[in-house]
């Protein structure tokens, strides 16, 4: 595969994940304001809702830290490594990609054990889904976290971290 053709498959998948997360957000949001209307309005509501969005806030929050990796945007303390020459810092940003990498894929190894032992004792989490499904958002979401803390390990300087 030439390389652009690999940015442009690069490029769908990230707007495929764009929104996704904009299409989960606007969900949450919708639920919530339909939810807050029937309670108000009709003393009803839905019984589901609750669990959805409790849910729901947790996928979003990892489909965020996804986006926000993706772009390099993530929390992290940057100071230091703005003093760095070009050489320094890419010691220390592999060495901290690395680690934070290492640091996600035990979070996706520790999600996947709680899913496993909560799959082994299900309990009904909405009609028709089992307790342990929205859990999957722990190995999967880390686990790509992971992923793209590899692949930021190889990714070059930042246009608006000049080196000194």
């Amino acid at each position: 595969m030439s390389e652009g053709a690999l940015q442009r498959v690069l490029r769908v998948l990230h707007r495929a994940e764009d929104a996704v997360l904009a299409a989960a957000l606007g969900g949450l949001l919708l639920l919530a304001v339909v939810q807050i209307v029937l309670r108000v309005g009709f003393d009803e509501g839905l019984a589901w809702a609750e669990a959805i969005s409790r849910a729901g806030v947790l996928w979003l929050a990892m489909l965020g830290a996804l986006g926000a990796a993706r772009q390099q945007r993530h929390i992290a303390v940057d100071a230091i490594p703005r003093l760095l020459p070009d050489a320094a810092w890419r010691a220390v940003h592999v060495l901290t990609q690395f680690a934070a990498a290492g640091l996600c894929g035990w979070a996706a190894w520790v999600g996947w054990g709680l899913m496993v032992s909560e799959r082994e004792f299900p309990l009904p989490f909405v009609a028709g889904i089992e307790s342990w499904v929205p859990m999957l958002v722990l190995p999967l979401g880390f686990g790509l976290l992971g992923v793209r803390f590899v692949l930021s390990a190889f990714a070059a300087r930042p246009i608006d971290e000049p080196a000194p």
